[in-house]
């Protein structure tokens, strides 16, 4: 993905801290340790007679984010599927949660999010 400064990186006071996350209480429970932005789409394949990809459209473009952490021990997370969370005024539908237990007593908390491309303005 080019650098095009779409996704910047949230900015100190956004609520999201490294190492520790409550951004409006959404991530509550996790220290969060990374987080990762990115854009996807579907496709439509237009095949030649001899059944070559002729050419590619995309349709359905999303923003994605998806982060990953610490459960606090005795903390209750507050991500759940269908639930919101919203980043640098783009809110996102929690997509999928998973926890991970660890054989050293840790667990790790996952999640995705998708939200609909922002509308250009002037269309």
């Amino acid at each position: 993905m080019p650098d095009d400064n779409t996704n910047p990186t949230p900015a100190a006071g956004s609520g999201i801290v490294f190492g520790l996350a409550e951004y409006k209480n959404t991530v509550a429970g996790v220290h969060l340790q990374n987080l990762t932005f990115g854009e996807e789409s579907s496709d439509s394949e237009a095949l030649d007679e001899d059944a070559n990809v002729e050419q590619i459209d995309v349709y359905g473009r999303k923003k994605t984010v998806q982060g990953d952490g610490n459960v606090v021990s005795g903390g209750s997370i507050a991500v759940t599927v269908g639930g919101e969370l919203t980043i640098e005024n783009i809110t996102y539908k929690i997509t999928s949660c998973s926890k991970k237990y660890g054989v050293n007593g840790n667990c790790t908390f996952s999640f995705t999010g998708k939200a609909p491309w922002p509308a250009q303005s002037g269309s």
